[in-house]
């Protein structure tokens, strides 16, 4: 048995606090405006402090409505930037509103251009780790790195009738101690280059065409998400079809995944040294639908196919259908401002595999899987720290049988772990049952503190356990107790453009771990800083 011992100290290493002293200074200029009580930071931790709250499909038309001058202009997906708050006379000024939303005919004096505008912007990112014994490949270990990631954009729009955008991406990662995974690291590469055809069909709901290389986020992104906490990010290829009207929304599209975060592109020592390509060999098509019609409730319901027609690690080899729906609604507020919500969502998977030894000759199985979360939130809204709690219960099938001619362990699609199944990023939404309490208070207008504790099981001891990648870990029959996690973050907004955090999280193994991939507590830390301009 390999056994690693935690570092002497989780303190950071000397060269992370130069970095991070630098980040601060370059950072000082962006800071004269301050944050409100409405700012959230354009990052992952966005997801998991609201992620219950998320409700409508992240694609917007081109038209937009004005936005308040008080909520925050900065969206993790950057093309869904919304600064039409400029229009408000007496907006509060945030830097960097300069470079959006710039009228081309007045920059080029051409009559030509005058209804055509012109944005740019983008966002620095910088991540200090030190990680102790996660389910990592080669075996448990000890790392501590660097991560740099810088994303530009450039965004014209004519009309509200045609969009074109393109955005750049650099993501690094340095001085790291163990082998780098595929979502460490894509070096000056394209993430987004698409071009929308909007044509009106309700007055200032048109439906817009989407054509080309873009991000997909989706409801709270269980089955569909960028990964925004990934250094890379994930993208798509392909045409996407949507509108979005006063009370529902719909899209459809027909996609291709490009780069390495999605598993079952091109390995690390490829994609890191190329142009990231689509894989042909891989088609995402799906329909995503959202109704807001009723007061305080949101209604999803989607119906998903992927199709992977060569052998790939991790992934399903064949056909899979997802039909799924999910329903966040507030079911009772008081007079005193204490309120319940619930969140419901679901979905059956089926369709067919070829056998686990990846044989074009085999005979299919049949797949009969699916997937549960639901959850029931408490929160205090008029107490000065305006607490929230929610309880939160995740399960994810297994396969019954290896024998049986059916597979039954669900696939967790493109769809964010991160923020749900525990942010030591261990383990898949696959065979497992997650029971989890999360615990969110805001001490001050900045700050915003989440504590979360997770108990683990597999779904099915007949199955194995699978990690964040999807790749299975173990074999069946060493029982079914995973362990237990304790995560903590704390998020200060200094203001609209610039963000810090840290986060420390523990992961004790149970007794499956302990048989089939024996190593101590896993401990992790992170300090962030995000920069959005």
């Amino acid at each position: 048995m390999e056994t690693v011992n935690p570092p002497k100290s989780w303190l950071p290493h000397p060269r992370f606090l130069g970095t991070m002293f630098a980040l601060g200074i370059a950072a000082w200029p962006v800071c004269g405006n301050e944050p409100t009580a409405r700012q959230v930071a354009a990052d992952e931790t966005a997801v998991i402090a609201t992620a219950h709250y998320a409700s409508a499909p992240v694609a917007s038309a081109p038209a937009r409505p004005a936005a308040p001058a008080t909520a925050s202009p900065f969206s993790p997906q950057l093309f869904e930037n919304d600064f039409s708050y400029k229009q408000h006379p007496d907006h509060t000024y945030i830097p960097g509103e300069e470079l959006k939303d710039m009228p081309l005919g007045t920059l080029t004096g051409r009559p030509l251009f005058g209804e055509t505008t012109l944005s740019t912007g983008g966002e620095l990112r910088f991540r200090y780790l030190d990680e102790t014994n996660r389910l990592r490949p080669n075996g448990p270990g000890h790392s501590s790195y660097d991560q740099w990631r810088w994303r530009h954009y450039v965004d014209v729009r004519h009309a509200d009738m045609v969009r074109g955008y393109v955005e750049l991406i650099d993501s690094s990662t340095n001085h790291a101690d163990l082998p780098l995974v595929v979502i460490d690291k894509n070096r000056w590469d394209l993430q987004n280059a698409f071009v929308d055809l909007s044509a009106p069909w309700y007055v200032d709901h048109p439906v817009t065409v989407r054509i080309g290389r873009q991000e997909m986020v989706y409801g709270a992104q269980r089955l569909i998400s960028s990964l925004d906490w990934a250094n890379t990010r994930r993208n798509f290829e392909g045409i996407k079809l949507f509108t979005r009207q006063e009370t529902w929304s719909l899209d459809g599209w027909v996609m291709n995944p490009v780069n390495s975060t999605t598993t079952g592109n091109e390995p690390l020592a490829v994609s890191d040294n190329s142009f990231d390509q689509r894989n042909e060999d891989y088609l995402f098509a799906g329909t995503y639908g959202t109704y807001r019609g009723l007061k305080d409730h949101t209604f999803d319901a989607f119906f998903l196919y992927t199709n992977l027609n060569i052998p790939v690690a991790g992934l399903p080899y064949g056909d899979r259908y997802t039909l799924g729906t999910r329903w966040l609604g507030n079911l009772l507020t008081t007079r005193g401002g204490v309120s319940w919500q619930a969140e419901i969502e679901g979905g059956y998977q089926f369709g067919n595999d070829r056998s686990a030894l990846y044989d074009a000759a085999s005979p299919r199985a049949s797949v009969q899987a699916g997937y549960v979360t639901a959850g029931i939130g408490h929160s205090w809204t008029q107490h000065p720290w305006k607490p929230s709690v929610w309880w939160y219960w995740d399960w994810a099938s297994g396969d019954q049988s290896p024998t049986d001619g059916e597979n039954n362990t669900f696939f967790q699609l493109f769809g964010l772990v991160h923020a749900y199944m525990g942010l030591m990023d261990n383990l898949a939404r696959q065979n497992i049952s997650d029971v989890n309490v999360k615990c969110t208070v805001q001490p001050g207008e900045k700050l915003r503190v989440q504590l979360q504790h997770h108990w683990y099981q597999l779904a099915t001891g007949n199955d194995v356990l699978y990690n964040v990648a999807g790749n299975p870990v173990g074999s069946p029959g060493n029982g079914t107790n995973v362990g237990n996690e304790f995560d903590i973050v704390a998020t200060y907004n200094v203001n609209h453009n610039w963000s810090l955090e840290i986060g420390y999280f523990w992961f004790w193994y149970g007794s499956y771990i302990g048989a089939v991939a024996p190593r101590p507590t896993a401990e992790s830390i992170y300090v962030m800083s995000t920069l959005r301009y």
